[in-house]
Order: structure tokens, then sequence, then C-alpha cells
């Protein structure tokens, strides 16, 4: 009986080592993104870095960070005449100056800036895309290309909802950041 217990811990130990080797195996390689991190008001170039796959990229594009405010429920229904804003308490709002500077596929590759996230220590919020148009009523969706060497200012809007995000005045303590790109380089750019 003895002698089985220490065959089963061993063979236990031995399964337990294979898994951790194998892990590591699997892991050793692993590259992580760099992080870059921009002054609100400079211009990011997105060049070939992307959030979902390399195909993704918006090489031509540059971003910038021009504003960003807080509005309540009642602010931004009155502000934009929005009636239906969901559950959320307040809105952080970004606004970016976008502009394709060299992209020549036009209407094929454009700014995924649906994917683009409001970020901080402990929390990432992604934009609305049905309040992006309330805001930005001449820009068909989230995710648009321009001409070559034009250049549009648009609002994204992030929702605040009691418990699941931060609220507004601990974000105008701790002011986050937008993250425009994953990899192979996270951008971030400050909004404050």
């Amino acid at each position: 009986m003895r002698k089985k217990r220490i065959a089963a811990v061993v063979i236990m130990l031995c399964m337990i080592g294979l898994y951790g080797a194998r892990v590591y195996a699997v892991n050793a390689d692993i590259s992580t993104p760099g992080r870059q991190i921009f002054e609100k008001g400079e211009t990011v170039p997105y060049g070939t870095d992307y959030n979902i796959s390399e195909g993704d990229s918006c090489e031509g594009y540059t971003v910038q960070a021009l504003d960003s405010r807080t509005l309540s429920a009642e602010e931004f229904s009155r502000e934009y005449d929005v009636k239906d804003m969901g559950i959320a308490d307040a809105f952080y709002m970004v606004k970016l100056s976008v502009k394709n500077e060299s992209n020549q596929h036009v209407g094929e590759q454009g700014v995924p800036l649906g994917i683009s996230m409001l970020v901080g220590t402990n929390y990432s919020i992604i934009p609305s895309p049905a309040l992006f148009q309330a805001v930005n009523p001449d820009i068909p969706a989230i995710s648009f290309s321009l001409q070559t060497g034009t250049e549009k200012e648009v609002w994204l809007v992030f929702q605040l909802i009691s418990g699941s995000t931060p609220d507004s005045e601990y974000l105008e303590k701790h002011p986050p950041m937008l993250q425009i790109t994953q990899y192979p380089n996270q951008k971030l750019l400050q909004l404050s």
C-alpha cells in the first residue's frame, strides 16, 4: 500500500514537471509589445502597428488627441439631442484629428477607431459605435477611410456605467490614455 502511494506521488510530480516544461517551452519565445506613450496634441503615425491582425494596419494614417471632456447623461442628452443612451451615468469624450497622409487604399483601408480603447491602471473601455454616429453625424461609421491628404476631426464617446467602469471623478483624478494600437507596439495617447 505504501509503495503504491509513493509511486502515485512520483507519477504526479513527473506530470507536474512535464506540464511546467511544456508551459515554459510554449511561452519562451513570446515577445511582448513595446509601449509607446505620446503627449496630448502630438501627431502619432499608425505605421505598421495594429490591434487584431496585421491586415488591420493603418499605414499612412496619423492621429492626434486634441481634447477630452466628461458630460453627465443629462448634459450629453441635451447637447446632442440623444434620447436612448443606455444605462450610462456619464460619458467620457475624446476629440481626435485623423489624417490620411499617404494611404492610397481609400475605401479598402481606414482607421478602426471602434477598437481603440480608453485605458487606465485596471480598466479598459471601448467606444460606443451608436453614440459615435450621434456625435459625428457626417461620418457613416466608427471605422472609416479618408481621401489621401485629407483630415477629419471626430469625437469618440465612452460610456461610464456605475459598477462597470470608473466614474467621472476618478477619471479626473487619474486621467486615462487612449490606446490606438496593441502590437507590435502598444501606442497610447495621453489625454491631459
